[in-house]
């Protein structure tokens, strides 16, 4: 059994007073969630959350001024497993802004219809992230919108180090000032042995000790997010288009980071 009650507590505790829109969305398996979309037109921010049917919350931040996605899980703890209370991660990773209404755009859509039950009209299949390292120091310098949405995940806050090139240096700031805040994995957590291919570090899923490292995975689908905006042509005598309208997208997300205990990954079955 979950602890559901302590979890739900937790939940209300963390959702903005702010909300802007309260989506239902219809999930691939038929069943129907509720998501909280909030743009902060000031900090440049949106922000989805939602609560998955197992009792996981999911939080995703996009700050566009530093192109940073920073997605937020806390997944409750299985009782019959033996765990106990929850665990918060966090991934951050380059923002790909085509994807994604700017919130300015976004503080300006209404509510229409707010029972009806939505479906995404395009499926943009799956993205995979393989972690390099821990990144919890990092995130005040790549976004501060990012360091307090991932604050709760502590230590638990995870990133590609390749991604780190690709974001623009804060003023009065190096690149090398990013890669010195960041904690690698250990060298040997994500080769591979040569001989046959296989990795040195088993996947959780296959590791049999709960006392021994390996790699842990966790999935989430984002079922429905305005993913751009809609453009119509006016009159033949005008000739000029017009915004009418967003598009929606429904996206999964595949993680994979390093564990030094098994018995940290909680997504390992």
């Amino acid at each position: 059994m979950r602890y559901i009650v302590s979890f739900i507590l937790l939940i209300s505790s963390i959702r903005s007073s702010n909300l802007q829109l309260l989506i239902n969305v219809r999930n691939q398996g038929g069943d129907v969630l509720q998501e909280n979309i909030t743009a902060n037109v000031s900090e440049d921010t949106v922000t989805l959350d939602f609560l998955r049917l197992d009792g996981t919350y999911v939080s995703q931040l996009v700050d566009f001024t530093n192109e940073v996605e920073a997605m937020k899980v806390i997944i409750p703890a299985e009782e019959e497993l033996g765990q106990s209370g929850y665990q918060t991660l966090c991934f951050l990773t380059h923002a790909a802004q085509a994807d994604f209404i700017a919130p300015d755009a976004m503080a300006k859509l209404r509510q229409k219809n707010a029972g009806t039950v939505r479906v995404a009209e395009e499926d943009k299949g799956w993205r995979q992230t393989t972690a390099t390292a821990w990144a919890s120091r990092v995130t005040r310098l790549l976004s501060p919108a990012a360091a307090r949405h991932c604050a709760s995940a502590k230590d638990h806050v995870y990133l590609r180090a390749a991604d780190l090139t690709r974001w623009a240096p804060r003023p009065g700031m190096e690149h090398s000032s990013y890669a010195s805040e960041v904690s690698p994995f250990p060298e040997h957590a994500l080769a591979s042995d040569t001989s046959d291919g296989s990795p040195f570090v088993p996947a959780c899923v296959a590791e049999t000790d709960s006392a021994h490292e390996c790699i842990c995975h966790f999935e989430v689908c984002v079922n429905w997010y305005p993913c751009g905006l809609k453009y119509c042509k006016g009159k033949p005598q005008g000739g000029l288009s017009y915004r009418c309208g967003i598009k929606t997208c429904h996206r999964c997300y595949r993680y994979h980071f390093y564990v030094r205990h098994r018995d940290t990954c909680l997504t390992y079955m």
